[in-house]
């Protein structure tokens, strides 16, 4: 785990530019926040893009992988489209009774407003051959501005639970809706994890699993790039001096504060609701008690970005004051997502390196899981 740092001054020297980020972000020309600041037009350039991006996989996809394509009804009584990533498997390749697969859940980035399952296929291809793992890769129905906060995350909600129902469909495995035989939660693992705001969507999503005893339980979370609080209103004051990056990094490359709250008009969230703000659990007796009993959850945290303190004072609180087990890779000099639009850098290579690892580790976590 990356030394984390401990101090106000510590903090703040994580959001100076690492060199090799901005060797290339001065080549690109790129000017601080350089996506479009207008949804619409963000909206549009991504779904114009889509069919582009589906002929790319399709003709990158190794071939020891099988994807599929399901549209999922929700309890919600919308559709949700869902990718499952996987090996395949065929009885040549063992016994009657093969490994079973753990299953991860991935909600991606742009969540609340945009985007597609496709854009985390290329993560699941990873994780399916690293770790032998059934990889579902999901897009809520509704998104805003069509369908405002909180209707992405009951859809969320609803795709969890119907991917819990089908891994608890074992006897036999052929009356699964969508899930192989293979993919087994409970001996294997059952994790959610997302990017961005889709990380905002996995935490919101394992508290409710938590509080509702969800069967098969997750074992554990991946948090890349969240955002899990809505201001420094809602740090406790132990932490205040930590909350530094909203400010610091307001005008950073990729993803800026203008940026931001474009997306948060079209999404029109209410403030105090732990579906948007999960940090806040509205616990009586206080914020840590909110979560207690969580799953073990791996961060991911950009030097350079706005919500890198969120990550950084949630995962103090769920290590010292929870007891959850936690693990963080933290990119000091480096903004929001960098990875998406520079995927060649050396630092890009190695954060997907350590996801593989990071996806391990929460794997190796849970023994017994059959119990």
């Amino acid at each position: 785990m990356s030394s984390l740092p401990q101090t106000p001054e510590d903090i703040l020297a994580t959001g100076i530019m690492d060199p090799e980020f901005e060797a290339a972000w001065k080549a690109r020309g790129s000017p601080p926040g350089d996506m479009p600041a207008e949804v619409p037009t963000l909206k549009r350039l991504i779904d114009e893009g889509l069919p582009r991006l589906q002929s790319q996989l399709a003709a990158s996809r190794p071939a020891n992988i099988t994807e599929t394509e399901h549209t999922l009804p929700l309890a919600t009584g919308f559709t949700a489209r869902l990718l499952i990533c996987h090996t395949t498997h065929t009885q040549a390749d063992g016994d009657s009774d093969p490994k079973p697969s753990p299953i991860i859940l991935l909600f991606h980035g742009g969540i609340h407003v945009l985007g597609h399952p496709e854009f985390d296929l290329p993560l699941a291809r990873r994780l399916a051959l690293a770790h032998d793992a059934t990889v579902v890769c999901a897009s809520p129905a509704r998104k805003a501005p069509e369908h405002p906060f909180p209707a992405m995350l009951h859809d969320a909600w609803a795709t969890l639970q119907a991917v819990a129902h089908d891994a608890a469909t074992t006897t036999p495995p052929t009356t699964r809706s969508f899930l192989p035989a293979r993919a087994d939660a409970r001996r294997a693992g059952f994790l959610v994890g997302g990017t961005s705001s889709g990380a905002n969507f996995a935490d919101v999503v394992a508290h409710l699993a938590r509080d509702a005893g969800l069967s098969p339980p997750l074992t554990g979370s991946v948090l890349v790039c969240g955002g899990f609080m809505d201001g420094a209103e809602q740090v406790p004051p132990a932490y205040a001096g930590m909350y530094l990056s909203r400010e610091q990094n307001r005008d950073a490359p990729v993803v800026n504060a203008g940026f931001l709250k474009a997306f948060r008009e079209a999404v029109r969230p209410e403030v105090g609701s732990a579906l948007w703000a999960p940090f806040v659990q509205g616990h009586p007796e206080g914020v840590a008690a909110g979560h207690r009993g969580m799953p073990p959850v791996y961060f991911q945290v950009c030097g350079m970005d706005g919500n890198r303190d969120d990550g950084l004072v949630y995962e103090r609180v769920l290590r010292e004051e929870c007891g959850v087990p936690t693990r963080v890779d933290l990119y000091r000099g480096l903004p929001h997502c960098w990875w998406d639009m520079y995927p060649d850098l050396e630092v890009s290579k190695k954060r997907l390196e350590d996801m593989i690892a990071g996806v391990g580790w929460l794997l190796g976590q849970e023994k017994g899981l059959e119990g």
